[in-house]
């Protein structure tokens, strides 16, 4: 496909962009405890450059220490100390040909007072709208307009570190949003009220910085135009904000969502692709400033449709060039069958929100480590490798080899790749999944792997073969835990439910095992007419989920309405009843086994004094596919 729009060039205040692709801010954790930047923060951001990506753009800048802190590892840019490090930064990225930008962010209302030295948030007015139930302090036109500077000087140093430019944060319901929606402002002086009241906060932040940087220093914003909330902004007032906005004289405007759940600007996997550009073309019909799409752009398909339909003039790809960097080259030069898409696995969310640690990636192992762990150095040894299972591991670890100069084989003994990841993408809302499995199957090709379907590994065909090396990644086998009557007719393991050899339509089933497994599975059996109810011993189901996507799993088995029973160990299966936790009981047609895998190490043990041996994935231990994808990474750096 030619992707002659997206590759396209575009002015952008007074800078001219390369293509009409944006790499957002999106929060690391990489900086360091004192907001310094460190090798790994500036090669994150210069890896995107590398891939391709016109303009890149550093995630929430703290302006103003410690009132704004948002995180205990935010990047500071509140005191002049830190120009020498950012400069590190933009150099970097001017090095690719891309356009270095940062995000400037005030927290407000939703400042974290642990990070905060115990101070009391500030927001346009008091609203108790924080978690924790605590009222901030309505700022007065004083203290706004020592705010204002805080963002205009943060601009200054942003150009002292030779930064091309700035973003100022206008959404996610942080400080200027704040002001700009009537959910958090109900003043009543010329900061409140009408509609030129609540964007004049915005237009002295512009008025100011253009005052320190001059007037060509670009300035863009991210706004909030829709809050998914009662009595906020709907989308005709956004137009109205990002009509003013560009008057203020703003160089482009990047149609976000405001306030509401998380969810709609941090999407779990089930959202469909693009599903926010509806909100730039409302933008794109009333204002001749550049628009940005933003949300779930996964594809180069995709992208250019936006950019060609006129619903928007540039398209930010957040996690989507976290997944893969190379994007931008990829896709250019006709290589899209190579981008390794993302695949709304959540964990990048999970380690910054969930966690507060480092940021991470399922599908791309090098995300948020040095430069000296990504490369793939050529092996000196060339080896004939036999890689044992075809699932996300075992596939990651032959493709990693093969560039490595190897040559691999692999056994797999379904008639399919996939493993696992194949089955996890049957449930409904998981298709995306599968995106990863075309990656893996055309590089497959590409790299010149053969691959042997419905072949057994064992001890005998190993040696047959003949091997130097052996990678087992063969998967985990179903967990039967000695339960009575677990092993009856009407007992069915889950892969059997979800790879189509067994179908179960409107009965009453229950599922044994309310991990991510047996929830998902308990979905697709719901999907198809079935009276579903889980049983699970520990005290919640879908433990160690991120918790957007936790969420929005249970949303939609109470949607369909799938019921759990949680404490509920199963004490005993009988042909039409489960027996579980203290004597109680369920009728029941079939009961469905998803208590997880249980790792299988005899082919391991038989054959690692032989061969030079690796045991990878699930093989080891039943786990995530980031933790597949990462192992077979690693192993095949190694080999």
């Amino acid at each position: 496909m030619n992707y002659k729009n997206l590759f396209s060039e575009i002015k952008v205040g007074n800078l001219t962009l390369k293509n009409r692709i944006i790499f957002p801010p999106i929060s690391t954790n990489l900086a360091s405890n004192s907001g310094e930047v460190n090798s790994e923060f500036i090669y994150h951001y210069a890896r995107r450059a590398k891939g391709g990506a016109a303009l890149i753009t550093l995630e929430n800048m703290c302006i103003q220490y410690p009132d704004a802190r948002n995180g205990a590892t935010q990047p500071r840019i509140d005191d002049d100390k830190f120009i020498p490090g950012l400069s590190k930064v933009a150099y970097n990225i001017h090095s690719y040909g891309s356009l270095a930008f940062m995000e400037l962010t005030h927290p407000g209302l939703f400042a974290e007072t642990e990070y905060t030295e115990g101070k009391i948030p500030i927001a346009p007015s008091v609203v108790r709208l924080r978690a924790d139930g605590l009222e901030p302090k309505e700022l007065t036109e004083d203290e706004i307009y020592v705010i204002v500077e805080a963002f205009a000087q943060a601009a200054l140093r942003a150009k002292k570190a030779f930064f091309d430019g700035v973003e100022i944060e206008a959404a996610h319901g942080l400080l200027v949003d704040q002001f700009l929606s009537p959910i958090t402002n109900k003043r009543i002086d010329k900061f409140g009220g009408s509609l030129e009241n609540r964007v004049r906060f915005a237009g002295l932040i512009i008025d100011r910085i253009k005052e320190l940087c001059g007037k060509n220093f670009t300035v863009t914003a991210r706004v909030g135009v829709v809050d998914f909330v009662n009595g906020g902004i709907d989308i005709k007032e956004g137009v109205k904000i990002a009509k003013a906005f560009e008057e203020m004289g703003y160089a482009a405007v990047h149609a976000d969502v405001g306030f509401g759940n998380k969810e709609y600007r941090l999407e779990p996997m089930q959202y469909p692709e693009a599903w926010r550009t509806d909100f730039a073309y409302a933008l794109k019909k009333e204002v001749k400033i550049p628009v940005v799409a933003v949300g779930m752009i996964r594809t180069p398909k995709a992208a250019e449709e936006i950019l060609d339909e006129g619903k928007a003039d540039l398209v930010a790809l957040g996690r989507t060039l976290i997944a893969d960097p190379d994007f931008p080259i990829k896709a250019e030069s006709g290589r899209e069958q190579e981008i390794k898409k993302c695949i709304g696995c959540s964990e990048c969310i999970k380690a910054r929100h969930d966690e507060e640690v480092a940021i991470r990636c399922g599908v791309n192992p090098s995300v948020g480590k040095s430069e000296y762990e990504e490369l793939l150095i050529p092996s000196g040894n060339r080896k004939k490798v036999l890689v044992v299972g075809a699932g996300p591991a075992g596939l990651e670890a032959a493709i990693t080899m093969a560039r490595r100069g190897h040559k691999v084989y692999i056994f797999e003994k379904e008639d399919h790749i996939g493993g696992a990841l194949k089955l996890a993408a049957v449930p409904p809302g998981k298709e995306k999944l599968l995106w990863l499995l075309d990656y893996y199957l055309y590089m497959v090709g590409k790299l010149d792997i053969q691959i042997t379907l419905k072949k057994e590994a064992t001890e005998e065909s190993i040696d047959d073969f003949k091997p130097d090396t052996v990678v087992l990644a063969y998967g985990s086998k179903c967990l039967i835990p000695p339960i009575n009557g677990i092993k009856n007719k009407n007992s069915i393991p889950f892969k059997k439910i979800l790879n189509g050899t067994f179908e179960i339509v409107n009965k009453k089933v229950v599922v044994g095992g309310g991990g991510l497994v047996g929830c998902e599975t308990a979905l697709y059996l719901a999907s198809k007419g079935n009276d579903v109810t889980i049983l699970e011993m520990l005290p919640e189901i879908a433990t160690g989920m991120e918790t957007l996507s936790r969420n929005y799993l249970l949303k939609e088995l109470s949607e369909r309405k799938v019921k759990y029973f949680v404490n509920a160990p199963v004490r005993e299966i009988k042909e039409n009843l489960v027996i579980f936790g203290n004597e109680n009981s369920i009728d029941m047609d079939y009961f469905v086994v998803a208590f997880g895998g249980v790792p299988d190490h005899k082919l391991y043990e038989k054959i690692r004094t032989k061969y030079e041996t690796y045991i990878i994935g699930d093989a080891i231990k039943a786990n995530k596919i980031i933790d597949a994808v990462h192992a077979g990474f690693a192993i095949g750096k190694v080999v």
